[in-house]
């Protein structure tokens, strides 16, 4: 049997830490806060999911040096808040496990995707990235969920055993190696989610919603394609699945936060209230700046950050975008 550890107690880290250990493997769950932690111990439930119970018998600790001996870690960590983590729990890691990152983003100052990150402060280990349509609520909740497991082709075999145990569990995963179009793509879909939160909150309807995702869907893939990345990707879970469900499901943070945008609050007011950063409020800016780099245009990311730096307003970005001049369509 292998032996997992989860580093994140937020709700993406407690349902594949309760998933794999109702499938029968050895597993810890790691938190920094060990109030956090105490909760969870405690009564069994994140704040934010509750309604499915953490598994009674799932150990969870504040306790680096609990990760010295397990084969595969999962990073669950905000890609904002990973360097310091991984320099924190990096010198009670074993030797050489497995890093499978959830983390989606694009670090702000250093515009680096996680599995970059990573390298720099856990440099000696193998790196893979697990994606898609799936929400930490109905994953606790034992519901089926589709997932993209991306890694180099070089770590081709060591993806099909990680992807062998997910499977054991109520996850149905896809074993790929496009790690940058996979990683960008989670990125820059809660970016998208922020602007279709506010055409629901203006109420515009689905056809300019349906356009809206397509058009998100175009940036996902121009700044996949600046990094070398298949178009298959962004046609598959990772891509338009994710996309998808971010944008138009109930339990996404991120549309969340575009429909209080559009109903006349701010990123702080929505922060203070929910006691949580979206991870597309830390990513639109990086992204723009990213694309600005590279040359690419994200009309619909660069409106998404000057409306949460208060620079434009929701009906002025609306307007800034239906008027941009005519084009061929670009896929």
């Amino acid at each position: 049997m292998t032996t997992w550890a989860v580093v994140g107690t937020g709700t993406w880290g407690c349902a594949l830490a309760s998933l794999l250990h109702e499938a029968g493997e050895e597993v810890v769950l790691w938190g920094r806060r060990p109030k956090m932690v105490e909760l969870l111990t405690k009564d069994r439930l994140h704040p934010r999911i509750p309604h499915h119970p953490i598994p009674s018998g799932l150990t969870i600790t504040a306790d680096p040096t609990m990760l010295s001996h397990h084969d595969h870690v999962i990073w669950a960590v905000p890609t904002q808040y990973s360097r310091i983590i991984a320099q924190l729990v990096g010198p009670h890691l074993s030797p050489k496990p497995h890093i499978i990152s959830v983390s989606k983003g694009i670090e702000q100052g250093t515009l680096l995707r996680i599995s970059a990150i990573l390298a720099d402060s856990l440099p000696t280990h193998d790196f893979f990235t697990l994606s898609g349509p799936s929400h930490a609520e109905e994953v606790l909740a034992g519901h089926p969920a589709g997932l993209a497991l991306a890694c180099d082709e070089a770590l081709h075999d060591a993806g099909s055993a990680i992807q062998e145990t997910l499977n054991k569990t109520p996850l149905r995963v896809y074993i790929g190696h496009d790690v940058a179009g996979v990683e960008l793509a989670g990125a820059l879909k809660n970016v998208i989610a922020i602007a279709a939160g506010c055409v629901d909150a203006l109420q515009l309807g689905d056809n300019i919603k349906a356009t809206l995702v397509t058009r998100g869907l175009a940036e996902l893939r121009r700044l996949g394609r600046a990094y070398g990345s298949h178009d298959s990707t962004f046609a598959g879970l990772a891509g338009i699945g994710d996309l998808l469900t971010t944008c138009y499901s109930s339990h996404g943070r991120n549309r969340a936060l575009g429909i209080a945008l559009g109903e006349g609050s701010s990123l702080d007011e929505f922060c203070q209230k929910t006691g949580t950063v979206p991870e597309g409020a830390w990513t639109a800016s990086a992204a723009v700046e990213l694309g600005e780099q590279l040359g690419i245009e994200l009309p619909i990311a660069s409106q998404v950050a000057s409306l949460l730096k208060q620079d434009t307003t929701v009906p002025a970005a609306i307007k800034s975008l239906l008027s941009r001049a005519a084009r061929e369509e670009d896929l």
